[in-house]
């Protein structure tokens, strides 16, 4: 999955440094960094739906606390050194600045809108679907497969209907984008506990896949020479084709091959940490005295960006993750003594 999480964060950065460049119409094809971020959502609830319905199904528990840990030991040493560095640079830039308690338990999305660190209320949903899949699949097992099905598909087109009745304060609120994370869970369920159905979707998918990667880039291409009406794809339709995407990387071991480029698994293994920095490398961008071509824009973002989140990688995360595997271990090793 390396390549949809590399083209995932490469989007959202490509989108990010459009809008800083002033966001010219030419431009305008250019324009998708907000799809990256469904992307990132159908991922996350494939891999760790996957994850939870392999622990499941061999035996038959869910280890609740255990997968709390594990996605906290990810997730939340960087996101909080982040935090925690810009909150301090704004005390000491600007006046009157107010603790943001609510960007330290993840319930910032629902304070719109977001005066800095922008992008972190895409981890509130994140963080908040954490909280609720693996109790709510330990749950499952108490009702037959049929029924978690049907109600993975209610949730599902749940956040369609708050949208469609405006249920809402705010576009970026959990209830109304937590489609993506449920999509990727369903598709797991269904690769795991529906096999035939996954063969034989999995089967028939090359034709399918093709027409919606056709179906995404016409539509911004659309919208770069002016046909403002036809606008990209909602987020229900455009949930469904990385539906798609991912069914047909997990389908057949050619097409996976295929999905591969150099540097593929280096961009998406820092993926998180080029997330939560590359907009403190776009506004260091900005305060240049000079003016650049849109690739030198680019290139630069990336360059710097990369340089800022491999220190982060290397001082944050992997410490942390490298820290959960050992204590993991000894926990293991423990319990099987005892």
């Amino acid at each position: 999955m390396d390549f949809l999480r590399a083209i995932a964060i490469l989007t959202v950065m490509v989108g990010h440094s459009v809008l800083s460049y002033g966001a010219p119409s030419y431009l305008n094809a250019l324009q998708f960094g907000g799809s990256g971020v469904d992307l990132f959502f159908i991922l996350s609830g494939w891999l760790l739906g996957g994850q939870l319905f392999k622990e499941l199904n061999t035996k038959k528990h869910i280890d609740v606390k255990r997968f709390w840990y594990r996605r906290w030991m990810r997730t939340l040493p960087a996101y909080y050194a982040v935090l925690i560095f810009t909150v301090f640079q704004r005390y000491l830039t600007k006046d009157n600045v107010s603790f943001p308690w609510d960007y330290f338990f993840f319930v910032q999305n629902y304070n719109a809108p977001l005066e800095f660190f922008s992008v972190s209320w895409s981890l509130c949903v994140e963080e908040q679907f954490y909280l609720v899949i693996a109790p709510l699949l330990l749950l499952s097992k108490n009702i037959n497969k049929n029924s978690l099905t049907l109600g993975l598909l209610l949730l599902f087109v749940l956040p369609e209907i708050f949208r469609s009745l405006d249920l809402y304060g705010f576009k970026n609120e959990t209830h109304v984008r937590l489609d993506g994370c449920v999509l990727g869970v369903f598709l797991a369920n269904i690769k795991y506990n529906y096999r035939f159905i996954w063969d034989k979707l999995a089967s028939q998918i090359l034709p399918i896949f093709l027409i919606t990667l056709i179906l995404y880039f016409a539509s911004f291409y659309m919208k770069s020479i002016g046909q403002t009406d036809i606008l990209p794809p909602n987020k229900l339709f455009l949930t469904l084709m990385f539906g798609v995407w991912v069914v047909f990387a997990n389908s057949d071991s050619k097409f996976s091959a295929m999905m591969y480029f150099p540097g593929a698994k280096y961009i998406a293994t820092r993926a998180y940490a080029l997330y939560l920095l590359h907009p403190e490398a776009l506004a260091l961008i900005e305060r240049l005295p000079w003016h650049f071509s849109f690739a030198i824009y680019v290139l630069l973002t990336f360059l710097l960006s990369s340089l800022l989140a491999e220190i982060l990688y290397r001082l944050i995360e992997k410490p942390f993750m490298d820290m959960r595997e050992r204590l993991q271990t000894v926990k293991q090793v423990k319990t099987a003594a005892v």
